[in-house]
């Protein structure tokens, strides 16, 4: 049987300013995306707007097979972000603007979670505050990216996937941060270094894979495809080392194209004035 994943969370539309093209994107979105590209059967669940901007996001999903009957849509725009691209590819933000809405999932929702095997947020998912009935529903997958330890400590303890960035940190460092994870929860850990390349551990066992070498576009959405499909893997019973290849083949080739997963449109007008930062 496929494994069954469920991002709970953030969605955004990520506008490209020097292309004139907006694409569907958000770290609870894009693991559900990749998870089903990686052969899980995946469902996500949060709120789009019901602009121009939130259809591109609802037919993203439609087209990639993801499970949306819980998708609600609210009478307003959709999240989004500025994005520029820097000389060597990476993405930079040059402003964004947050929904004006807050998820908040029913009963109905939360029992619709736990018919999956592993739900997925991360820090900009706006359900810390739910993360106990998450982790009761299914194995729960947090991304934290870059905050800080007072952040991620007292969420730690109803977490079973924990994924960080890692950039800036040495071979100690970054195994330092995930024995400090274990230690408060989380008995998988995955630590992404860009073009050092990523660590997971699974109790004891550590692996360090190196990156993919290829001709970066945009690194965009990169780490979310490494989480999901690294675990669709484990999920679906191989090895760590096997489960860190094929993350990391998946996000060297997010790597080679703009936007996360594709999907692209002409850039629609923007609703409101954007927030720098």
């Amino acid at each position: 049987m496929a494994v069954r994943l469920c991002g709970v969370g953030d969605n955004v539309v990520d506008r490209y300013l020097h292309l004139d093209l907006m694409f569907p994107g958000g770290n609870a979105l894009n693991v559900a995306v990749f998870a089903r590209r990686a052969g899980a059967e995946a469902g996500y669940i949060g709120i789009i707007g019901d602009d121009l901007s939130g259809t591109l996001v609802r037919n993203a999903l439609v087209a990639e097979k993801v499970e949306i009957s819980r998708l609600r849509v609210n009478e307003s725009f959709n999240a989004f972000s500025q994005i520029g691209i820097d000389q060597d590819g990476n993405r930079y933000f040059i402003g964004s603007t947050p929904p004006p809405y807050r998820l908040r999932l029913d009963q109905a929702e939360l029992d619709h979670v736990a018919t999956y095997d592993f739900v997925h947020t991360g820090d900009y998912g706006q359900v810390e505050g739910q993360l106990a009935d998450l982790s009761a529903a299914a194995r729960l997958s947090f991304d934290f990216g870059s905050k800080p330890a007072e952040y991620a400590e007292p969420l730690l303890p109803h977490i079973r996937i924990a994924t960080f960035s890692g950039s800036g940190l040495d071979d100690a460092g970054v195994l330092a941060l995930i024995r400090w994870a274990q230690a408060r929860g989380p008995e998988t850990v995955i630590v992404t270094r860009g073009a050092a390349g990523s660590t997971v551990a699974v109790g004891e066992a550590v692996h360090h894979e190196p990156a993919v070498p290829v001709t970066v576009t945009d690194s965009l959405g990169a780490g979310d495809a490494y989480t999901a499909t690294f675990v669709v893997a484990l999920g679906a019973g191989a090895s760590l080392p096997e489960a860190a290849h094929r993350a990391a083949a998946a996000a060297g080739e997010v790597c080679t194209r703009f936007g996360a997963f594709g999907h692209e449109a002409p850039m629609a007008p923007l609703p409101v004035t954007v927030t720098t930062g």
